[in-house]
């Protein structure tokens, strides 16, 4: 049972580490997106893809050896959560499996909140290069002019010249 929890303990430091990365290459993406900079953006993508699916590999063996534990534990749910193994290990793994729970958690949180921000920030320029798109290509139409009578004329301009 040993041998499973250290096994178990060391996946975890792996996908904590895994996180990491993933937070700090969400991070250069950030910065990436807010400086315009597309080849570091399509790199980061990139790196971001493959650290994603480490941590699914990852994920993948700290489930199949909470299951190998839970079946040398006796216990009921074969498919435990580490908070129920925390409770049925001894002390000195109890602690340790604890603080990695909590710093993977942690992570988990604050890649899920820089994901959600960089979301933003990508529809956000998608956006306004839509609306710059629109403003050169069909011209504001709410332009309005004044003629030398005094009265308003409606034009519409066109910062463009469609034809050539």
């Amino acid at each position: 049972m040993e041998a499973i929890l250290e096994e178990l303990t060391a996946i975890i430091a792996r996908e904590i580490e895994a996180f990491d990365k993933l937070l700090k290459t969400l991070h250069d993406k950030q910065r990436a997106i807010v400086e315009g900079e597309i080849d570091r953006l399509n790199s980061s993508v990139e790196k971001e893809g493959e650290l994603a699916s480490e941590t699914k590999a990852l994920e993948v063996e700290r489930i199949d050896r909470s299951r190998r534990l839970a079946k040398e534990l006796s216990m009921e749910n074969l498919n435990p959560k580490l908070s129920e193994i925390i409770e049925r290990v001894e002390k000195k793994y109890a602690q340790r499996l604890r603080g990695q729970r909590d710093l993977l958690k942690s992570l988990i949180g604050k890649v899920q909140i820089l994901n959600q921000n960089n979301q933003f920030l990508l529809n956000y320029s998608l956006n306004y290069i839509e609306k710059s798109m629109e403003i050169l290509l069909t011209g504001n139409k709410q332009a309005n002019i004044y003629r030398k009578d005094g009265k308003v004329e409606k034009e519409v301009r066109k910062v463009f010249d469609q034809c050539i």
